[in-house]
């Protein structure tokens, strides 16, 4: 699984006199049923991005060419159903990751990996917290792009119960064994949020799932604080012991179902506020603007567009296309294909949330692209 770091690691690198080449492939055995299927593919996506380059780009690119044709040979064993490679010889640089998703097939040849894709990926299929709860025990697991992983087991150890000095067994006892009961499930509760707060804030998690009895989520619900309580978006029952694949299966129409309503909401936001000029911004001037001066919070990008915009050679600074030079420091600028990439790029070092969007034709109409502001 992709780390919410590893992501913005990857949008950290870029270089100026050099290139990044990255490769995603649909590498579904169903789609690609003949051998050597997925190697015909890429060699006819570099054949097609070398035409574009420079003798010398070519020259400077043919080792991580190289090395990814090698490695599509010999690892095929360790390919699900999408592929993301990111190869930079210059930077010694090399990133693989496999996808329970496929991906449309691309090779992007520029001077920072091409991660909109990816981004893509890891918003649409959303990282998802789910709890299994019972009374003295716990699981923790992650889906994210289809895929699921537990990650921790809490177990709290129940102490020898006292019966008391006289060794009774009525009433008293009961009451002894139930608060007992009680301070187990305290302990568990308190274990448990803390993992989840951790989990949040390191992985920049925002959607929890809890699941379990009725009675079980119902207890451990109203001992959440309110931040995750409100980060709580399903629930339902399953036995405590259900296969993470069985509870992967369970939770992907919950999973789908929200992350609908989600791009609603967040589309109902955005278009409220930027209509009326304060608090957000659409196009991709006006956002390339507000990256420029640090001002994105949240930006909302159609993962389905490519919009052409340039970059500074000298300062890094990112304007739509234009003749003359930086309005910033009157350095060079060059073309940049993929300029809806690289302002998520810019975005995720701002530490701004990136919400990539499949269906939304009002944004379409304003280039793709928009923001909520800071300030």
């Amino acid at each position: 699984m992709l780390s919410h770091k590893e992501m913005k690691e990857l949008a950290s690198h870029m270089l100026k006199d050099s290139h990044y080449v990255s490769l995603y492939l649909d590498v579904d055995p169903t789609n690609n049923p003949k051998k050597d299927e997925l190697l015909l593919h890429f060699k006819n996506l570099s054949k097609d991005a070398f035409e574009k380059l420079k003798v010398e780009e070519q020259h400077s690119i043919q080792i991580d060419i190289d090395n990814i044709e090698d490695y599509l040979i010999h690892h095929p064993k360790d390919m699900k159903r999408g592929i993301a490679i990111f190869s930079s010889q210059s930077d010694d640089f090399w990133r693989v990751y496999h996808t329970a998703m496929p991906f449309t097939n691309q090779l992007v040849i520029e001077h920072d990996p091409y991660i909109k894709p990816l981004a893509a990926m890891t918003d649409i299929y959303s990282r998802y917290l789910i709890i299994v709860v019972r009374n003295k025990r716990a699981r923790i697991l992650m889906a994210d792009m289809g895929q699921i992983e537990e990650l921790f087991i809490i177990e709290i150890p129940v102490p020898e119960l006292d019966s008391g000095r006289d060794g009774s067994t009525g009433d008293m006892a009961e009451i002894r064994a139930q608060r007992q009961k009680d301070q187990v499930r305290k302990r568990l509760y308190k274990e448990l949020i803390s993992v989840i707060e951790k989990m949040r804030r390191d992985e920049d998690i925002h959607r929890i799932l809890l699941i379990g009895t009725d009675s079980h989520r119902g207890r451990f619900k109203d001992a959440l604080p309110n931040e995750l309580r409100e980060r709580v978006v399903g629930e339902f029952a399953v036995e405590y012991n259900a296969s993470p694949n069985e509870i992967l299966k369970l939770s992907m129409p919950i999973m789908k179902d929200v992350e609908y309503k989600f791009e609603r909401k967040a589309l109902d936001e955005l278009f409220n506020t930027g209509g009326g000029g304060a608090g957000a911004v659409l196009g991709l001037s006006d956002v390339l603007d507000a990256l420029q001066q640090g001002n994105v919070h949240k930006l909302y990008v159609m993962s389905n567009m490519v919009e052409p915009g340039m970059v500074c050679n000298n300062c890094g600074a990112v304007t739509t296309l234009r003749e003359t030079p930086c309005p910033y420091c009157g350095g060079e600028m060059r073309k940049v294909t993929y300029m809806l990439d690289l302002a998520i790029q810019k975005a995720m070092d701002q530490g701004a949330r990136i919400d990539m969007l499949e269906e939304a034709p009002r944004l379409v109409k304003t280039g793709g692209i928009g923001a909520k502001l800071r300030y």
